[in-house]
């Protein structure tokens, strides 16, 4: 029964913020913009990225990260914290993504594009940049092309390489940028989750900033393979400026049925197990070690304090490990979803003027995402940045992208994926070689799940393709091993 809640939860979300907002008309589909203005799917469209993003996503991406480890007395997560996952896992989340927010999303364009309405255009192309970058770097190869045209009787659509999705996506945000914004079809959306609480010229800035840092993202993650034009791109970036400077983000949830937080709504309320996601021990010892005040920010404590759970070590009894000694993931049934983060963005600046910008800029961005980092979650760090444990080394380009890395690892918890995608192109955290019990392991080192089953001891890189989309669509490839690096790792 894994997560089959996300569609209905969606649809349940979507019919009660729109007798709230008028956003839709229950009576009309709300996947089918030919009966249904393109303003009033487009908040259909963003809920059907972030409840997948924010629900399947982040849990795995939790785990694989070792912020999380499955509940030593559930259930629920082992597979993702055994390296065993099947065909039959998040089939619902591709669905989401691609009949959902992907199939709205390009008749939005083209609505958009009909209409002049460059501002909403900008927001689809956004938007879909934003959602196929998730799914090429979950699976790499994914469909894109020919993708999402089933109307025109496109039933398997050809998978696409993730560096060619990448290279259109990039030419795509320019040319949506590239309109006039100035023109009698261009127009506020209001129904826009995301900033559709500003002005008409205030959103149109708004998404030009998350294009733009939607560039900077696609162009990190190529450092490792292509680091050249990677350089020559963020250089160019940089000097144009133009990030953002505020949270993307959908702050709608209520505690509530079908309202609350994609990621509560699963785990809390639908699987009626509050304690299933368990601190790592791998994240609790690194932030007790460095005093850092995200850990009550993060985990609920223990009945003996702040414990962590060695990962993959599910199968240990009460005997060895308590009931409620184990520290419990603190879930919010009114946290927003983040496309992007502010903290996120200043480690995305902090990382690109470390490789290829000024190394004073460097610094001054390490030290502006910490702060915001720990003032979104409610907590003061202002005294372990600048002279304090977490200091920028402003040393070798090696220590300065560790400590940017670290702490943006330490900032991604309830967006593990980020930092599961950061570690499997930078290395860090780095991998420790001693086995998960091992006393000697250094606080916030990855280890091997004690549970799991994958050949050598290797570490998951991808996801596998589902099952439901190896039934209908025959141009899928072969099956690729969830240890094998996509395209941008390698």
């Amino acid at each position: 029964m894994k997560n089959i809640f996300i569609s209905l939860f969606s649809l349940l979300l979507l019919m009660s913020l729109a007798s709230c907002n008028d956003f839709l008309d229950i009576n009309e589909d709300p996947n089918n913009p030919s009966n249904v203005p393109a303003e009033l799917v487009l908040p259909a469209a963003q809920l059907n990225i972030a409840v997948p993003l924010n629900a399947d996503y982040a849990v795995v991406g939790g785990i694989w990260s070792q912020h999380w480890t499955q509940s030593h007395v559930a259930s629920q997560y082992r597979d993702e914290d055994r390296y065993a996952l099947t065909l039959l896992d998040y089939q619902t989340a591709w669905q989401e993504m691609y009949a959902g927010a992907l199939v709205d999303l390009a008749k939005i364009e083209d609505e958009a594009v009909t209409t002049q309405n460059w501002n909403l255009n900008l927001q689809a192309v956004c938007l879909q940049a934003y959602a196929y970058q998730i799914m090429a770097d979950w699976y790499d190869a994914v469909p894109y092309s020919q993708a999402v045209q089933g109307e025109n009787g496109v039933t398997s659509p050809a998978y696409d390489a993730g560096q060619d999705i990448y290279n259109d996506l990039l030419v795509r945000l320019d040319a949506a940028l590239a309109q006039d914004f100035s023109g009698d079809g261009v127009a506020q959306v209001s129904s826009d989750f995301v900033f559709g609480h500003l002005t008409r010229d205030a959103q149109v800035d708004a998404w030009k900033q998350f294009a733009q840092t939607m560039k900077l993202k696609l162009w990190l993650r190529q450092t490792k393979v292509n680091d050249a034009a990677a350089g020559v791109a963020i250089g160019n970036l940089l000097g144009e400026g133009g990030f953002l400077e505020q949270d993307a983000k959908l702050d709608i949830f209520s505690d509530l049925p079908d309202k609350s937080n994609p990621l509560y709504e699963s785990n809390v309320r639908q699987l009626n197990v509050a304690t299933n996601i368990r601190g790592s021990r791998t994240f609790i010892s690194w932030l007790d070690e460095n005093g850092d005040p995200r850990l009550d920010a993060y985990f609920a404590p223990g009945d003996q304090g702040h414990f962590g759970l060695w990962q993959g070590w599910f199968e240990a009894t009460t005997n060895d490990i308590g009931l409620n000694q184990v520290d419990v993931a603190r879930l919010s049934a009114t946290q927003p979803v983040y496309f992007f983060s502010k903290d996120e963005v200043y480690f995305m600046l902090a990382e690109a003027n470390a490789r290829y910008g000024g190394g004073g800029e460097a610094g001054a961005y390490y030290d502006l995402a910490v702060n915001a980092a720990c003032e979104r979650v409610g907590v003061d760090c202002s005294g372990l940045v600048g002279g304090g444990v977490y200091a920028y080394p402003n040393g070798s380009l090696d220590q300065n992208l560790e400590a940017i890395m670290m702490q943006k690892w330490a900032s991604m918890v309830y967006r593990g994926y980020e930092s599961f995608w950061d570690q499997n192109r930078t290395g860090i955290p780095k991998i420790s070689a001693l086995p998960v019990f091992d006393p000697n392991v250094i606080p916030g080192t990855l280890t091997y799940s004690q549970a799991g089953v994958t050949d050598n001891g290797l570490f998951p890189q991808r996801l596998i393709w589902p099952q439901s989309e190896r039934n209908t669509n025959s141009s899928i490839p072969a099956e690729v091993g969830i240890t094998v690096p996509v395209w941008w790792a390698k």
